[in-house]
């Protein structure tokens, strides 16, 4: 989105959070990508909600969702990469990107197992490391 950060702007792990609104086409294609992925992921809609709150389960729908996100939205390059750039583009105009910058720079080397293993490692750190939260509404 982060139009959403996505879900990757969903929320975030800091006291001091403030909130942000995505515009309607951002809405839009945060519904569209949302749909998309949990129907080629398989994954719960419980479990995407745990994960907007900070609960990350081990969970390997979850995972392949959020990849599914990532790459939808660009946010992944095409060998998996984080492309710091194109997430800042994705964006709402009032967030407070040399911020989100300094996490995402802090985050784009994270790694896992598996292209949706980094995806998943990619998220939690942006999550943890941002104030920001998009609010859909």
């Amino acid at each position: 989105m982060k139009f959403l950060f996505l879900c990757f702007i969903i929320a975030a792990g800091s006291l001091d959070a403030h909130n942000v609104h995505l515009s309607q086409s951002q809405k839009d294609k945060v519904h569209q990508y949302t749909l998309q992925c949990i129907t080629e992921s398989g994954v719960k809609p419980e479990v995407i909600a745990e994960a907007k709150k900070g609960h990350f389960n081990d969970d390997e729908a979850l995972k392949k969702f959020i990849l599914c996100f990532f790459q939808k939205s660009s946010i992944l390059n095409g060998e998996g990469k984080l492309d710091v750039e194109a997430a800042l583009s994705k964006l709402p105009s009032d967030v407070d990107k040399t911020a989100v910058k300094k996490v995402l720079e802090d985050c784009k080397n994270k790694t896992g197992k598996s292209t949706a293993d980094t995806a998943f490692e990619i998220f939690k750190c942006y999550y943890k490391g941002t104030p920001t939260h998009v609010i859909f509404s």
